[in-house]
């Protein structure tokens, strides 16, 4: 005979005093809840603004279920409307990643995309309706309770006021009460649950400390394309401190070798960019790093997406603008360019796209509940930033640099959206230093790279050059600046170098049309020397051409010299052997002075514009 739990819970709402905006709030929180498949950290932030405002709990629970009941009954509308939001309007997702907590939302979910639109406007919607419902509501009651003595009259009987209570439950003592109450927004003990509620969350994240080691070993797999073990992790929600030991990276060329070993990795995080789901940390300590270490356990192989290759496997110099006849491939200088373009390929991923970035086709669910578990790639949110690393003694298998101390600036999971700047500071404790810093504020548009090197050994750098070079370098220094761009599909670097103090010989090949002799002469009287190359091409395939034109002036400028300084040598030893002390030794000297040089030069080919 009594009404039903939940509509004698509305009725009772409909005649407290609880304010109808509150209500409509709760209602709204409710369904944008509801509306947003799984639990992620904005349903944490709904959670926390539901128990520091006033409104009533029973509502939002009530509409959390109605908004889940539609997300089933709108599936393929929230999946679609996720894509438009994911490629027009991002700027949603970029405002929820400023919240914390809120920001630990994943948002390559389609359907949470979605519901991330259509949540609020369907919560402000419903909301205010029912809000306008509890105010319409009173207002009749008081229009009744003012203008009608009749229903005065029958709701002051007694029977009326126990079988109210009874079915009904407690209300305001008048509707003019209901109208007047003084609203207050804030409850009572509110920012108390509010505090416990962020502290559970925080407890939960350090028991599930398990599940995070396991995603962060899975993530960083999938990134390295074989197994990556992990020992311990901690991370502290308190005090910021995270830690990792034992970090084993696999060689997935080598599986029975892991190419890089880290004993123990240490760093403070800041606990607000731990709130957003970020690990910030402002300096990293790594310890007992090594390279190339066998493994306890062979590792495994893990499949990662490859970006496209758009570059054409027929490299055209016209494209770059080079000359054709100066260019050779990798192989054609260094010794094993293989490792190379290993290397490249293993950074790959992590490089702008660059202008000719293609949509990715996002197949369309085979079942109906697949709308609300499909997930798209998207361009990752940085959720890793290291501020500055320091890696000390770390011993390198390039003979250039040897044991070298490594600065990394601002090194993170996601360059493109981090939008800041990384750099590369490599000293080697012999005095090769190596300088880059990488730019990828834009996308769409290819990174830039700009830095410089000096005190490059050219004896050990020649370890590393192919055989077949025309010059073998058994001396000097080599230092100069790079500037170029760089993305995903090709790479155009420009290499301005100065050598000095050098030393090199010819290894049997002549250089530019000059016989091997004549190279060799050439580079006996040459101490300094300024090159320009330039690395172009794919980015798998890139391409070494040198400035020919400006290298061949300097050498024929060299070649005329050595010419000049032969002749005057061979007819000073004339002069000596024919005349000797017969000629006065004021002869002699005007003989042996430069202008005989300069009257020579036209002699021995040396006139502007000649070889």
């Amino acid at each position: 005979m009594f009404l039903p739990r939940k509509i004698r819970k509305l009725i009772a709402l409909l005649r407290g005093q609880i304010s109808p905006v509150l209500a409509g709030i709760s209602v709204g929180l409710g369904i944008w809840f509801g509306l947003t498949p799984g639990f992620q950290g904005l349903h944490a932030t709904l959670l926390i603004i539901l128990a520091l405002l006033n409104v009533p709990i029973g509502l939002f629970i009530l509409f959390a279920g109605i908004g889940k009941a539609l997300a089933f009954a709108i599936a393929p509308v929230l999946h679609h409307t996720g894509l438009f939001v994911i490629d027009h309007l991002s700027i949603l997702i970029d405002v929820i990643n400023k919240i914390p907590i809120a920001a630990v939302t994943d948002f390559s979910n389609t359907a949470r995309a979605g519901a991330l639109l259509i949540g609020p406007c369907c919560g402000i919607v419903v909301g205010f309706l029912f809000a306008q419902m509890i105010l319409g509501f009173r207002k009749t009651w008081l229009k009744l309770q003012t203008n009608s003595e009749r229903f005065n009259a029958w709701q002051q009987k007694k029977w009326v006021k126990i079988l109210d209570r009874i079915v009904i439950g407690k209300r305001a003592k008048d509707a003019k009460a209901t109208l007047e109450a003084k609203t207050k927004y804030i409850r009572k003990g509110g920012a108390i649950l509010a505090i416990i509620l962020i502290l559970l969350f925080g407890l939960g994240a350090f028991f599930a400390k398990g599940k995070i080691k396991d995603k962060t070993a899975a993530t960083l797999s999938r990134a390295n394309g074989a197994t990556v073990d992990i020992d311990d992790l901690s991370l502290s929600p308190v005090s910021g401190q995270f830690s990792v030991k034992g970090l084993d990276i696999a060689d997935k060329d080598n599986l029975n070798n892991n190419k890089l070993q880290i004993e123990e990795f240490n760093a403070k995080a800041s606990l607000y960019q731990l709130s957003l789901g970020k690990l910030v940390m402002d300096q990293v300590k790594v310890s007992a790093l090594q390279f190339d270490q066998p493994r306890q356990t062979p590792a495994q192989l893990v499949e990662k997406p490859q970006p496209d290759a758009n570059e054409t496997k027929t490299f055209s110099a016209k494209t770059y603008q080079v000359d054709a006849n100066s260019i050779g491939t990798l192989e054609n200088y260094v010794k094993d360019a293989k490792k190379v373009k290993e290397w490249i390929e293993k950074i790959r991923p992590w490089l702008p796209e660059g202008k000719d970035k293609k949509p990715i086709p996002v197949a369309e669910p085979h079942k109906y509940l697949d709308y609300l578990t499909t997930y798209v790639d998207v361009m990752p949110a940085m959720r890793l930033l290291a501020k500055e690393v320091i890696l000390d003694k770390v011993g390198l298998a390039n003979p250039v640099f040897g044991q070298s101390t490594i600065q990394l600036i601002n090194l993170n999971d996601a360059p493109m959206a981090a939008k800041l700047p990384v750099s590369i500071d490599l000293q080697s404790d012999e005095g090769a230093r190596l300088d880059l810093t990488l730019h990828f504020e834009d996308p769409t548009q290819p990174g830039k790279v700009t830095g410089s090197f000096s005190e490059f050994d050219l004896a050990k750098l020649q370890a590393g050059l192919s055989g077949d070079n025309a010059l073998n370098f058994q001396s000097g220094r080599a230092g100069g600046q790079i500037e170029g761009t760089l993305n995903q599909n090709s790479i155009d670097l420009t290499l301005a170098v100065k050598l000095t103090d050098l030393k090199a010989a010819s290894t049997g090949k002549g250089l530019l049309g000059l016989d091997a002799k004549t190279t060799s002469d050439v580079f006996d009287a040459i101490n300094e020397l300024d090159l320009t190359l330039r690395i172009v091409g794919p980015v798998t395939e890139p391409r070494i051409a040198f400035d020919t034109k400006n290298l061949k002036k300097t050498l024929q400028a060299k070649l005329v010299e050595i010419g000049q300084q032969k002749a005057a040598n061979e007819l000073n030893k004339v002069i000596d052997k024919e005349v000797g002390d017969k000629i006065p030794d004021e002869v002699k000297d005007v003989v042996n002075t430069d202008s005989l040089k300069e009257g020579l030069k036209g002699l021995l080919g040396g006139k502007k514009k000649e070889e």
